[in-house]
């Protein structure tokens, strides 16, 4: 299929792109942001409605399966929808669970509200790649993607902080005035956001959004609780869907996407990035306030350099796969990552201003990568796959970051205290250090898939 702007043709295409690129970094924040800005709030919100703390973590890891699960459906109906209706349809959605948060007075009324809210941001990060990918030219969409995953990125770091600062001078509903904002992007959105010339419309495979939803809530759990029973009940439910996508006549996920080598690479690639970086974002404050000893807000300020200058840089990443190619990109992103773990596990313990110098190589190389991967990928897919295609990468990164955290969060109550790197600091900081240097061998896999690539390919421009 052929996805066609069929309004706006006195409108400069440049200016068009322009517009679509700010819309989606407006929109951008309320979904990154709330993945973790309602953290900051659980203890006000468990103490006001009554309920445990465990019980109102629920509150963020409803948000974030639906989150996992609407990223892929998004990408499949964007096939057969068009993109222009999804994100209306989603910050709709989001509005509403807005609304509802805000005036609930019940725990299970804020559950429901946080369902929606999620149903309505997961539209987000998937139509925020397709749309670049869709209605961007090839030689600036390496700079459009950047700006998105730059805006991401800011948006990420900066959750925490503005939630506990909207919860510090207010209330926890406050969080969903904040998010309720949103709603000014509809009339930009309805304006804006081309239609598209559509395939004719098919049948929804709804079987496979059940199994494959059973298959990821039993999965996130069985990481969240270490329950074995849920990992098999997950393990099952994939096996069952598969199955059926197999002789459906219209699967959620065709599965010749996975025939296609290069897309296979590229989601393998996607996943390590995506897992090195939430595995430092999670052991680090750690190391700050176990090893360092220091406060909330030290940790802040030491984390903050890393996280803005991967937010500004990340257009300059995006202008140099426009000019240089994937392939420089992604050896430079790769490159500055590994130099910065080596040194994070190299220094752990000592210096302080070290650790917090070296996440800037970190963070700006996961942003390189991050567009770079984005673009690739989309490449590797027809047009009539790019929807699902994207779907199942966003995915596929979700579920890499819940991947990383377990076993990052396991490595930490059980790997030695003696480091590997043999220039590490012993005791709690080797612990840091051999977390770290694990991340370190996970990118250097990066690495050789990206140079097995690269030779497949040297003959070609990529």
């Amino acid at each position: 299929m052929r996805h066609m702007i069929s309004h706006k043709q006195k409108t400069p295409k440049n200016i068009q792109e322009r517009r679509l690129i700010q819309l989606i970094c407006i929109m951008i924040p309320f979904s990154a942001m709330n993945i973790m800005m309602f953290n900051v709030a659980l203890s006000d919100i468990s103490e006001e409605l009554n309920v445990s703390l465990s019980s109102t973590s629920w509150i963020v890891t409803i948000f974030g399966i639906v989150y996992a699960i609407g990223a892929l459906v998004y990408g499949k109906l964007a096939d057969l929808f068009g993109i222009r209706t999804l994100a209306l349809f989603g910050v709709i959605i989001f509005s509403i669970g807005s609304v509802i948060g805000l005036v609930s007075q019940d725990f299970y009324v804020l559950i429901i509200s946080r369902m929606l809210q999620g149903i309505g941001a997961s539209s987000i990060p998937t139509l925020s790649m397709l749309i670049p990918v869709r209605f961007v030219q090839k030689e600036r969409r390496g700079r459009a993607l950047g700006i998105v995953a730059s805006t991401l990125a800011f948006s990420s770091a900066v959750g925490p902080i503005i939630g506990g600062f909207i919860v510090g001078i207010g209330h926890w509903k406050a969080l969903f005035l904040f998010s309720l904002a949103i709603v000014v992007t509809l009339p930009f959105g309805y304006k804006w956001l081309p239609k598209e010339n559509l395939r004719k419309a098919e049948q929804f495979n709804y079987t496979g959004v059940v199994l494959l939803t059973i298959t990821i809530v039993s999965f996130m759990l069985s990481i969240t609780l270490l329950n074995l029973l849920l990992l098999l009940t997950s393990i099952v439910t994939l096996l069952v869907f598969i199955i059926q996508q197999n002789k459906s006549l219209i699967p959620l996920i065709p599965l010749t996407l996975f025939r296609n080598r290069d897309y296979r690479r590229g989601l393998i690639m996607g996943g390590i990035n995506a897992a090195v970086n939430f595995g430092v974002l999670l052991i680090t404050p750690l190391l700050f306030s176990q090893a360092y000893h220091l406060n909330e807000t030290w940790v802040g300020l030491l984390l903050f350099p890393g996280a803005i200058s991967a937010a500004f840089l990340g257009y300059i990443g995006g202008k140099l796969i426009d000019y240089k190619g994937n392939r420089f990109v992604m050896s430079f992103a790769i490159s500055l990552i590994s130099v910065g773990l080596i040194a994070l596990s190299t220094i752990s313990g000592y210096s302080i201003i070290g650790v917090s110098f070296f996440l800037i190589f970190t963070g700006v190389g996961y942003i390189f990568m991050q567009p770079t991967l984005v673009n690739w990928v989309s490449s590797t897919l027809e047009s009539d796959e790019s929807g699902i295609g994207m779907g199942v990468y966003s995915l596929n990164n979700f579920l890499s970051t819940a991947i990383s955290g377990a076993i990052a969060s396991t490595m930490l109550d059980h790997i030695s205290q003696v480091p590997i790197n043999p220039f590490g600091a012993h005791g709690i900081s080797g612990v840091y250090s051999n977390v770290y240097f694990f991340l370190f061998i996970l990118t250097l896999m990066n690495l050789v898939l990206l140079y097995q690539w690269m030779y497949r390919f040297r003959n070609k421009e990529i």
